[in-house]
């Protein structure tokens, strides 16, 4: 069985701090460091290669891993690689490099995170160049840079798809390794978190020591941003830190692309009113916008806020201590809740603007009932004389001459008559709109 958070040296079988000797810590030969990447590449969630279980020995957490599978990371593809093919552009140790291996995580959302593990026959400080060559990429497999090893990789699994898209800027490192003397431990916990040799006050350091892991005498933890230092622990709870640190960078990853999303809708949301459209234009775009808000909150909710609860789905004080105090330092409820503001509030501009654009909806309706109203009234006005004085030469009646024309100047008063009574219904038909469009331009205006 592959391991993807320890080295492969078995662990021994009785420890003073373990109950008959299931909970060992890992003896390490050598440091472990794993980088995690996130991915803009998306494939089938249920897609997976296993079970974790088959992937990574998770002890008696296994089965819950299993009964929340479809919450968690699977496992996509992993492939061990040549440490003798790989070259880095700042550590000058890489002849200690005894082993690599390269993983694919397929996340609930789909989404696709990348990680690269090297074992390294060197002392725990001694890494520091080695985490600044791997956080940026300047890492060799043969003839490639590892950002385009895993472009190959994803697409052997898809034959069919092209994969350039460069690795996103989410990623978090994991170091493994035996704990440093206790006189230096916390002067190596800055220099490896923060990837620098240089004097620091230690009263301003953002690192974390979560307490459930560093609660025995052996045990090490430091959580920052961007690096996570793990020694002591067995090889299973390094293991479902590693599966932490996969839902973490996804959650980032998911965070950065919904506030992207909410900015592009707020631009669409501010295009219509800055064209001058038309009201039709206006509604069609807002409901667009709607659509995709309703889709944003979604995945805020369900792939950003939801993993940040592991201790729900594996009840364990180890992993659930690492598991929050990793998304704390990383600040993603934080930033979950300024985005979901700011979902909140364009849900509630679309809102008011669909209102407006049902006042403006109702005043045209008003308007086009009145203009029918007023050309019906002025048909009326013009139907009903003529058809009097059309009924009227139509009757046997004594005033009614067969020897005369209709247009004879005989009967001229009664066309002055009715042409007066069609002056004023038409006037009057007009005086009504003119006063209802200049009601309607005030009430614009106010």
């Amino acid at each position: 069985m592959s391991d993807g958070g320890v080295s492969s040296k078995p662990t021994p079988l009785v420890h003073p701090s373990s109950a008959a000797g299931a909970d060992p810590p890992v003896k390490r030969t050598t440091v472990r460091i794993t980088n995690v990447y996130a991915t803009s590449w998306r494939v089938d969630p249920t897609l997976s290669a296993g079970a974790l279980g088959d992937h990574l020995r998770l002890w008696r957490l296994e089965r819950n891993y299993r009964l929340a599978e479809e919450q968690l990371p699977r496992v996509l593809l992993h492939e061990d690689l040549d440490p003798q093919a790989i070259r880095v552009k700042r550590w000058p140790h890489i002849s200690t490099l005894t082993g690599a291996t390269a993983w694919l995580f397929n996340l609930p959302s789909g989404r696709v995170v990348a990680a690269l593990s090297l074992d390294v026959n060197c002392e725990i400080g001694d890494v520091t160049d080695l985490l600044e060559d791997c956080y940026f990429c300047d890492v060799h497999v043969e003839d490639v840079l590892i950002n385009q090893q895993i472009q190959r990789m994803m697409a052997s699994l898809d034959g069919d798809a092209v994969y350039e898209e460069d690795l996103l800027p989410e990623r978090h490192q994991l170091v493994f390794g035996d704990p440093p003397a206790s006189d230096e431990c916390e002067e190596v916990m800055q220099h490896l978190v923060y990837r620098a040799d240089l004097p620091y006050n230690k009263e301003h350091s953002v690192i974390c020591y979560p307490d459930e892991l560093n609660r025995r005498p052996g045990w090490l933890a430091a959580v920052g941003p961007y690096v996570s230092v793990v020694c002591g622990h067995a090889d299973f709870i390094q293991n479902t830190i590693f599966l932490s640190a996969v839902q973490g960078v996804a959650a980032a990853a998911e965070l950065r692309e919904i506030r992207h999303a909410a900015y592009r809708d707020v631009s669409l949301f501010r295009s219509p009113i800055r064209d001058g459209r038309s009201v039709q234009s206006r509604r069609k775009a807002l409901e667009r916008i709607a659509d995709n808000l309703k889709g944003l909150e979604i995945e805020l909710s369900y792939s950003v806020e939801a993993p940040a609860d592991l201790g729900l789905l594996v009840p364990s004080l180890r992993v659930e201590s690492f598991h929050k105090a990793l998304f704390e330092s990383m600040e993603l409820l934080a930033k979950a809740e300024t985005v979901s503001r700011m979902l909140e509030r364009l849900g509630r501009a679309i809102s008011a603007e669909l209102t407006s654009i049902e006042s403006a909806e109702r005043r045209a309706d008003e308007e086009r009932r009145l203009r029918w109203g007023v050309a019906i009234g002025f048909l009326s006005a013009v139907a009903v004389p003529a058809g009097i004085i059309l009924a009227y030469f139509g009757i046997n009646a004594n005033q009614v001459n067969p020897d005369r024309s209709i247009f004879d100047h005989h009967y001229l008063p009664v066309y002055i008559t009715v042409l007066t009574v069609m002056m004023i219904g038409a006037m009057l038909a007009f005086s009504l709109y003119l006063q209802q469009v200049i009601r309607n331009r005030k009430q614009q205006r106010d």
